[in-house]
């Protein structure tokens, strides 16, 4: 037998041009969807379970479910790749910042770079916090959910 029909049980050649049966394929309920949403966006589980029907120990359950847990996974990573696609506009708005004519704008771009360097903290920021990229997202599906309530 060939190291392909040990692996998968089928030749290779038919498994990549085989369809996807109903088996195959164990997709997420859309209401869990719906709670793995609401969850990155910082909402309670209290009103996610109010909003979905279901009960808190169910919005539990679901939220470590596997299949939800990779596909928060998956939501993360993609994300994150979109904000390391805007690193380079960032860079060139900065680098724009510091040799703009405005002091003030300078001073503006000369601060972002050094917080962002973690040269300084700021004014007033005493403690050291450390931002994670899953803590921006949140920020960020915060705000988008902020501005569609407003509208």
């Amino acid at each position: 037998m060939t190291e392909s029909l040990l692996l998968t049980g089928t030749p290779q050649r038919y498994a990549a041009r085989r369809h996807l049966k109903k088996s195959d394929v164990n997709p997420i309920d859309p209401r869990w969807y719906l709670v793995l949403s609401l969850h990155m966006t910082n909402t309670p589980v209290l009103e996610i379970a109010e909003i979905t029907g279901y009960a808190v120990p169910t919005v539990y359950s679901i939220l470590k479910d596997e299949r939800v847990i990779e596909m928060r996974q998956q939501l993360l990573y993609h994300v994150g790749q979109e904000f390391e696609n805007l690193y380079p506009k960032v860079v060139a708005a900065i680098d724009e910042g510091l040799i703009n004519p405005d002091i003030k704008v300078r001073l503006e771009a000369s601060d972002k770079w050094l917080k962002a360097h973690g040269k300084y903290k700021g004014e007033g920021n005493i403690n050291n916090v450390q931002v994670t990229a899953e803590n921006v997202v949140m920020q960020i599906l915060q705000d988008a959910r902020a501005e569609k309530e407003t509208e």
